[in-house]
C-alpha cells in the first residue's frame, strides 16, 4: 500500500510504502508522476519512505513488474531521489545505486536519509526557489 506523505505544487512526490505493494499502487505512482510531467516539468523528484527490505516479501509480482517496466521507461525523467529508511543495508544500496545510475541519467541524484531525517529528505526533493 502506498501512502502519499505530502502533496507538492512543484515537481516533487513524497510516498511511503506500507506493508505490501500491488499493481494498484504502481498505477497510482504512475499517475502522480505523469501529472507532474503533464505540468511541464522535465524531471520529477521522488521521496520513498520504506521501513526496510522486508517489504519485498509482500510485493505482488504483477505490481513489481509493472513498476519496474514503467521505471525503466521513465528513468531519464527522474531528478532527485530520496530514500528514507532505517536500514544500513538500504543505505549501502542507495550509495551504490547513486554512483551507477548517474552514469545513465546525469540529472539523477539519489540520497539516503534515516527515518529521523524525514524533514531533511523533504527539503532535498523540494525545488529551490530564487535566493
Amino acid at each position: 500500500m502506498i501512502n502519499q506523505i505530502k502533496e507538492f505544487k512543484e515537481n516533487a512526490i513524497a510516498l511511503e510504502l506500507l506493508d505490501n505493494f500491488t499493481e494498484t499502487d504502481a498505477l497510482f505512482i504512475e499517475q502522480l508522476f505523469q501529472k507532474k510531467l503533464d505540468q511541464g516539468y522535465k524531471h520529477v523528484n521522488i521521496l520513498t519512505k520504506v521501513k526496510d527490505l522486508s517489504v519485498m516479501k509482500h510485493m505482488e509480482l504483477k505490481g513489481f513488474v509493472e513498476g519496474e517496466l514503467w521505471g525503466f521507461k521513465h528513468f531519464a525523467k527522474i531528478g532527485r531521489c530520496a530514500v528514507v529508511s532505517h536500514s544500513k543495508f538500504m543505505k549501502s544500496i542507495v550509495n551504490v545505486e547513486n554512483n551507477i545510475l548517474r552514469l545513465f541519467n546525469s540529472a539523477l541524484e539519489e540520497r539516503y536519509f534515516d527515518e529521523t531525517e524525514l524533514d531533511d529528505a523533504l527539503k532535498f526533493i523540494t525545488p529551490q526557489t530564487g535566493g
